[in-house]
């Protein structure tokens, strides 16, 4: 039989016997127990530990024996309890004498309802499709968290979020933006949302490193593991020559002109090639993601450089 999207108004077919229905281009679900606004996503069948050593084992300077010499001290599947909404918005500003100007956006999001992964799960890409109506059996298959706050304070989250994204993407349109006027506001609740999540912990000569692993499709969202002493010296040796060249190239050439600019112009590239060096090299604990550029990379040069002298 033919079904049609309450929600993005697709046409699709399903077969008459199925009660509830999965919209394939906007992943709504609706239909006889739709009411219930619960889910979960089923787990992965591939062992959590084996994805992280393989993970482990392609980052640049790590220990060849990682395998062999780590020992898996804790493995802990944790149930966390996320929002899920559609956003759509559109909105125009005022851009000074060039007239009015639009920004329009649409996505899903997934608001975290458990402080605790809060910040490992800030804007995670969690998937659309593939959640499955909420069973009991699930509150005891692993660490099972309630939500720590309403979908109510949620919604107000999801609300500010699309306006900020709005007042952004106008603002990236036009620097001076002014009177923004919202022409349409559509936060869509899609459910609760139980993730799995697998919390890691093993050892690897005598110190205990931990990870966080998706428990559905098995991306690294976050893992901390050692690098050789070997390495540390390369890259502390590689970092120096790259700070060393603006005053060896762009020093003398100020002077010369008389300008300050040569300098500045070389001590810049210099300073953001050499961070990620440094960072990594003055860190006993590594951390990497498949997903996203960890914290401590995007830091000035002269937070790594106050390390070196402490």
């Amino acid at each position: 039989m033919e079904v049609v999207c309450p929600d993005c108004g697709a046409r699709f077919q399903f077969p008459e016997s199925v009660k509830t229905f999965t919209c394939p281009y906007c992943g709504l679900v609706f239909g006889e127990r739709v009411e219930e606004d619960h889910y979960y996503f089923p787990l992965m069948d591939m062992d959590p530990y084996t994805i992280l050593l393989d993970f482990l084992r392609r980052q640049f300077g790590i220990p060849s024996d990682i395998t062999s010499s780590s020992s898996l001290r804790m493995r802990q599947l944790h149930y966390i309890p996320v929002y899920f909404y559609y956003l759509y918005g559109r909105a125009v500003g005022q851009c000074g004498s060039a007239g009015w100007t639009r920004a329009e956006e649409g996505r899903y999001i997934g608001i975290v309802a458990s402080r605790n992964f809060k910040n490992i799960l800030m804007e995670y890409p969690f998937p659309v499709r593939g959640r499955r109506f909420f069973r009991k059996e699930i509150m005891s298959m692993g660490n099972y968290h309630q939500p720590e706050f309403s979908e109510e304070d949620a919604r107000r989250y999801a609300e500010n979020l699309l306006r900020n994204m709005l007042l952004n993407e106008l603002r990236r349109q036009c620097s001076n933006i002014s009177e923004v006027k919202t022409e349409e506001m559509k936060v869509a609740f899609r459910g609760l949302v139980h993730y799995p999540i697998y919390q890691l912990e093993y050892v690897y000569d005598g110190v205990r490193y931990s990870s966080y692993i998706d428990g559905v499709d098995g991306k690294i969202i976050i893992a901390e593991y050692p690098i050789k002493i070997q390495t540390r010296t390369l890259q502390i040796a590689i970092s120096s020559l790259l700070l060393a060249i603006p005053f060896l190239v762009g020093l003398p050439i100020s002077s010369i002109f008389g300008s300050p600019l040569p300098f500045i112009f070389s001590i810049i590239p210099a300073a953001a090639s050499s961070t990620p060096l440094l960072r990594r090299s003055l860190t006993k604990k590594i951390l990497s993601s498949e997903l996203k550029m960890v914290g401590e990379e995007s830091k000035p040069i002269f937070s790594y450089m106050r390390k070196i002298f402490q």
